[in-house]
């Protein structure tokens, strides 16, 4: 049956609307099942089971699961699944989706398991032939409310906000965002019944669904806010302003007609509904302890069989006792108590927070914290601002005094103002928050300096359990029962958490600084246990201020050139499809796995490397296995690495430059490698790559804010692999470093046995695999493939190696054995991740004597050396902004890829910039090795990579 049939049921899922259950006043709950379980594959940090199967995302799903069963308590809960193969949308579109990469092999494998799960939990998964997911929620959403009923769509899919109703939200389980029919109108301008047509003329690039060309979200917003729907906007072409979307809309008025076929969704699946099935049950505990058990999930088996027993009668809330040495929160700062839905505020009741009338009571309220104290600050933004946004005001609390600062008083020029300032300003009036480095940039936006932060909840609970995802100022306050009640029901507290995070008005700012201030005593107690006080006092604590600076700065992109670079791609990029066209025979979608996996594998009869659940892999590698075989995998993997850059960098950094500034303002994250690591967002400026003339390309179009400026790089050389002879204390190893040799032509003599002018350079590659192996405990097998040699001989070169190195195999030894015994590891600075499953020393160990390592044991070690790398280039960063400061040179750090620092420097101060780099980047560590410092220069940041 196609979703054209005539014979459609008036109510989806049975054949009389008799048939469906009373659903007035209940609730269902649909999970996009497939989404969320891609969304946790990436989110989550990898996992096998005892097995060795890759389960990360069946563990976050398992959570979402018991989570929903246990605190959220729907009548209904249902999850949808897309199922293998094409759908009706393929017909319309043959290449429909064609753009989507092939699934991840270590997602495969879960996909089963998930549908286990969902069995064993006795939760209909629901899925059929020809339709998608989102048309399976879109028929639910339309039974249940046709019966009165309620509907949450746990779904980040955008297609899905064509849903929204009065009695229909969406929830994105990552961020627990709830999305309804006012969140759309203030994100996207439009109703829920304008959703489609909206789709239709921007397009979708996610589902290779074309839109109308120069019209972007905003110009759709506005075309429908004007017109209503597309069909009014096709039919009055000549009322839309400017020439060029007028001749693009009557050119592409097809293909607008076209998408909005492809994204508006089925609400008819001819599908049974199984009600009863769905109603929300208790699941079977030892059979579903049993299967999480297999998995090696034994933190959710104590979870499960809780959801698993009947409830007891909730007594009459009573206060809880702070857990894990909190002690109960005084009258000052009181319980947070959720008010009403429409309710201004999640403050204390009664408010207890001041909000000064004019300028000259600001300045009394400010003059009376001097003598207070330490003070905790709450900045409250717009909801879904930029990093640049202004802010609503500001909260503070110190001692039994809370107050409330609005932007009109932020924005005056009085005493009071003049006060504020100093206060912010005054390094000796420690401060406490949530998240400092979004503080101190928010209050730069406002024109207020920073100094003082002493304490920060959100680089407290990320030291303290770095493998933790949320550390949100909400979740910490529920973990210690801060503010937390049993009253609460859970949606409530998820609201609460949200808006404890993201403050937008005063009650919620002051709030925040009530859970701050509560958490700071316990987080700090538990940091001085753990050894951890010095890292985040003396670390992380100022690199926060390093890092929000530096976002602040930003980088100045010369778009004219990413212009031109964008036409040169386009080009390449027709002239490689010609190519491979030609070498097929015929046109296909190149962007198209199904396509590209029938050319390949049907018509060319290459063989198949690897399987994934659809059938055959294109993935690069399986291309790169092919490539010697015949041309065409080869061109594939040159168009697939120039739409990459086109899409991800020559096209999307123009579209990311704030108005304001003309520059890029990535963010540095502090809280989310487990490792210590700096990472960047918004744009991911690490990646951009740097070892091919493409990447040279992209990274030339990055200039100084001041055309007279310069950028100067300055790197480590071989960080990591000093940083291993220095823990191992390996004598050779150290010995090579010490004398100034190349490490791995070093390496390559060292264990051929040869002197260092006859290592070939075929043996100083082969050397330099297995040193930088070593860091990420590769095994016979990885060295093998990635040198194109027999395993045998990778094996064998492995025993060499470390019989000559014999320091290094007992510090991983060493580290292991310790990881074993603590349940952790810790970096030189103490900095600890806790990891469990480590292997004694015969279990990690093949039957010849080489290392086997399971992932958890190469997470160990990596983690050991790459978390060291982490922690010295985070002081040197320290020194350098230090020294910087005090030598009082404009010279500014700009950006931080792990083992190199780019500033952006006033051509005058380049060569005290160049030696001050050098002197403070080696002085950051004592170690027993050298550390070496190489430092560029140039107008470009391509230039300082020569």
């Amino acid at each position: 049956m196609t979703p054209d049939s005539a014979d459609r049921h008036s109510i989806p899922g049975h054949a009389t609307p008799a048939a469906l259950p009373d659903l007035t006043g209940k609730t269902v709950w649909v999970i996009d099942t497939l989404s969320r379980v891609y969304q946790l594959f990436h989110a989550l940090p990898e996992m096998s089971s005892p097995t060795g199967t890759p389960v990360q995302a069946v563990y976050g799903f398992t959570k979402d699961l018991l989570g929903i069963i246990e605190k959220r308590k729907p009548d209904y809960l249902f999850c949808a699944m897309d199922a293998p193969g094409p759908t009706f949308r393929h017909e319309k579109h043959a290449a429909y989706k064609g753009t989507r990469a092939e699934m991840p092999g270590d997602l495969v494998p879960q996909i089963p398991l998930v549908r286990q799960l969902c069995a064993t939990m006795g939760i209909p998964c629901l899925e059929l032939s020809g339709f998608e997911a989102d048309d399976i929620l879109a028929t639910l959403t339309a039974a249940v409310t046709v019966r009165g009923g309620s509907v949450t769509l746990a779904t980040s899919d955008k297609d899905a906000r064509q849903l929204l109703s009065d009695r229909v939200k969406l929830l994105n389980l990552r961020t627990n965002s709830p999305l309804g029919a006012e969140e759309l109108l203030a994100d996207w301008g439009v109703r829920p019944d304008q959703v489609v047509d909206w789709l239709s003329l921007v397009g979708d690039t996610a589902d290779n669904v074309a839109g109308v060309p120069s019209i972007g979200p905003k110009s759709a917003t506005e075309l429908l806010q004007q017109f209503g729907d597309l069909d009014s906007i096709l039919a009055r072409t000549a009322e839309v302003k400017g020439a060029k979307k007028q001749e693009n809309l009557r050119l592409h008025a097809d293909t607008a007609r076209a998408a909005r076929e492809l994204v508006r969704l089925d609400s008819n699946v001819p599908i049974e509904i199984p009600w009863e099935a769905a109603k929300l049950h208790r699941p079977d505990a030892e059979a579903l302890s049993a299967f999480l058990e297999a998995l090696g999930f034994q933190s959710l088996v104590k979870t499960a069989r809780q959801a698993s027993t009947p409830a007891q009668p909730k007594a009459a809330p009573a206060k809880k006792a702070a857990a894990k040495g909190a002690k109960p929160a005084d009258d000052r700062q009181g319980r947070l108590l959720l008010g009403d839905d429409d309710g201004p505020s999640i403050a204390s009741a009664p408010p207890t927070f001041e909000t000064p009338a004019d300028d000259a009571a600001l300045a009394r309220i400010v003059e009376a914290f001097r003598p207070m104290g330490p003070v905790t600050l709450a900045v409250a933004l717009p909801p879904g601002a930029t990093r640049l946004a202004a802010p609503l005001g500001i909260g503070i609390v110190s001692g039994s005094r809370a107050v409330w600062v609005p932007a009109a008083l932020l924005s005056g020029s009085g005493p009071g103002r003049e006060a504020l300032a100093a206060l912010l300003a005054d390094p000796a009036t420690p401060k406490a928050a949530h998240d400092l480095k979004r503080q101190e940039l928010a209050l730069g936006v406002a024109g207020f300096g920073f100094a003082g932060g002493a304490f920060d909840t959100l680089l407290a609970g990320y030291l303290l359990d770095a493998g933790q995802r949320n550390h949100s100022l909400g979740a910490q306050a529920d973990l210690d029962s801060i503010g937390s009640s049993d009253d609460l029901d859970a949606v409530e507290k998820e609201v609460r958490q949200t808006r404890l995070e993201s403050p937008a008005n005063a009650g919620d700012a002051v709030a925040a600084c009530r859970a701050t201030t509560d958490l700071v005593p316990i987080l700090a107690a538990r940091l001085e246990e753990q050894g951890l006080a010095t890292l985040f006092k003396d670390v992380e604590i100022p690199l926060a201020s390093v890092l929000a600076a530096m976002e602040h700065h930003g980088m100045r992109i010369d778009a004219s050139l990413l212009e031109r670079l964008s036409a040169r791609y386009t080009e390449r990029l027709a002239e490689l499809e010609a190519e491979i066209h030609a070498l097929a025979g015929h046109s296909f979608a190149i962007a198209s796995p199904i396509q590209v996996r029938a050319v390949l594998f049907d018509e060319l009869g290459l063989p198949v490397v690897k399987r994934t659940k659809t059938g055959p892999s294109t993935d690069a590698e399986v291309l790169e296995e092919l490539a010697p075989r015949h041309p065409l995998p080869r061109m594939l993997l040159e168009h697939r690495k120039f739409a990459k850059l086109k899409s991800t960098y020559v096209d999307a950094l123009p579209l990311l430059v704030e108005p304001s500034t003309g520059c890029i303002h990535t963010t540095f994250n502090q809280t989310v490698a487990a490792t210590g690591r700096l990472s960047s967002s918004d744009p991911n400026l690490q990646n951009i790559p740097v070892r091919t003339e493409e990447g040279q390309q992209i990274r030339a179009a990055f200039v100084p804010r001041a055309a007279a400026n310069r950028f100067v790089a300055a790197d480590y050389s071989q960080i990591e692999l000093r940083i291993l002879a220095h823990l191992s204390g390996d004598t050779a190893m150290r010995r090579a470093f010490a004398s100034g040799e190349d490490i791995h032509s070093s390496t390559a003599a060292a264990v051929f046995g040869l002197a260092a002018d006859s290592v070939t350079s075929e043996m100083r590659r082969t050397a330099k695999a297995v040193n930088f192996g070593i860091l990420y405990g590769q095994s016979a097998f990885g060295l093998a493939k990635a040198l194109g040699i027999p395993q045998a001989d990778a094996a064998a070169f492995i025993a060499a190696y470390f019989r000559t190195f014999s320091g290094a195999e007992a510090f991983i030894d060493d580290c292991l054995d310790r990881c074993r015994r603590d349940g952790y590891v810790a970096t030189m600075l103490g900095r600890r991740r806790a990891i469990e499953k480590v292997r004694d020393r015969a279990g990690r160990r093949t039957a010849a004597g080489v290392f086997s390592l399971t992932l958890p044991e190469r997470t160990a070690v990596n983690t050991v050396v790459q978390g060291s790398a982490a922690d010295l280039i985070k002081l040197a960063m320290l020194r350098v902004r230090r020294r910087l400061a005090s030598e009082g040179l404009a010279a500014a750090i700009v950006l931080q890829i792990h083992d190199e620092l780019l500033l952006e420097v006033p051509a005058g101060e380049v060569e005290a910039v160049r030696r001050l780099l050098v002197e403070e980047m080696k002085g950051a560590m004592s170690l027993e090795v050298p550390l070496e410092v190489t430092v560029h220069e140039g107008a470009t940041w391509a230039e300082c990579e020569k």
